[in-house]
């Protein structure tokens, strides 16, 4: 999959591209940066082997599940993923969606950017039918983007999430690709 060049909505360019194993120590700072808000992220703190965990995922990246990373000026600002929504052959035609972005880059057309990205990866890939993913109902930001994106509500996990010591629901939303087309 090539990368892709974007523009924030200042007029700067920025790129959406493959991860590769190089760029796993910056993202993994990323994803700490963004976890440790403790307001999006389902960690607030990122697990020590995790270098390890990606590098066995994301070994056939590209192959039957994504890991992408925004690119800003040579620094990475976040990061997508798309994972299978388990192993079970029942749902091969699922992916999980998981998403961050570093604080300073949300609101310019980074997330929006990323999210094109994977789901024409995901429109062009042989058996992909569905995304699936889930966020809390407090991320005002990330359920407006999903859905301009066509992401429907299809649940909801009352109170959660204890966040800022309030409860939170997770909202479950999908993309269904054989009811969009």
């Amino acid at each position: 999959m090539d990368p892709k060049i974007y523009k924030t909505k200042d007029g700067q360019k920025f790129k959406v591209r493959l991860a590769t194993p190089d760029d796993y120590d910056e993202s993994i700072m990323t994803f700490a940066s963004v976890a440790s808000e403790k307001l999006y992220l389902n960690t607030e703190e990122v697990a020590p082997d995790i270098k390890n965990v990606w590098t066995e995922r994301w070994k056939d990246n590209g192959a039957n599940h994504l890991f992408c990373v925004a690119e800003y000026h040579g620094k990475l600002t976040g990061g997508i993923v798309l994972n299978k929504y388990s192993k079970s052959p029942k749902t091969f035609h699922v992916l999980e969606l998981g998403m961050w972005l570093l604080k300073e880059y949300r609101g310019d057309g980074m997330g929006s950017a990323m999210l094109e990205y994977v789901m024409n990866w995901a429109r062009e890939t042989p058996g992909i039918r569905k995304i699936v993913l889930g966020v809390w109902s407090t991320n005002i930001g990330a359920l407006a983007l999903y859905n301009k994106f066509g992401f429907h509500i299809e649940g909801c996990h009352r109170n959660i999430a204890k966040i800022n010591g309030k409860y939170a629901d997770e909202v479950l939303m999908a993309y269904d690709f054989e009811n969009k087309e």
